[in-house]
C-alpha cells in the first residue's frame, strides 16, 4: 500500500521530533525516526493493522509510550493516509476534536 502523509502529520512528526530534542537528545530523535519509519513500513506491508476506533473508523497504533500514530486506511485506492502523531500526555479532548475536524 501506498502511505501518503496528511498536513497534520507533517506538522506533528515534526513537533514530536522538536519535543524528543528538547527533552533528551539527538540520539533519541534518531530513534524514534528510525521507529516510525519501521511501524509505516509494516502498516504499508499489511503485517501491522493498528486498532479501531468504533467511533470513527479511524486506525491508531502506539509508536512508544509518549507518541500514538492516527491513521487511515483505504482498501479500494490501496493507501495508507496518515493523519495525526499524538503526544499522549496533551489534552485527550483536543485529541478528539482534532480527528473530528480530520475526517
Amino acid at each position: 500500500m501506498t502511505v501518503i502523509w496528511s498536513t497534520y502529520a507533517k506538522h506533528s512528526f515534526s513537533d514530536e521530533l522538536d519535543f524528543i530534542f528538547l527533552k533528551w537528545n539527538l540520539k533519541e530523535v534518531k530513534k524514534f525516526i528510525e521507529l516510525v519509519e519501521t511501524i509505516i513500513h509494516e502498516l504499508s506491508s499489511g503485517t501491522l493493522q493498528g486498532k479501531v476506533s468504533k467511533k470513527t473508523q479511524i486506525r491508531s497504533i502506539v509508536i512508544s509510550k509518549q507518541t500514538t500514530l492516527f491513521f487511515d486506511v483505504n482498501t479500494s485506492e490501496h493507501t495508507i493516509q496518515l493523519l495525526l502523531f499524538w503526544n499522549n500526555q496533551k489534552d485527550p479532548k483536543k485529541l478528539r476534536f482534532m480527528l473530528t475536524n480530520l475526517q
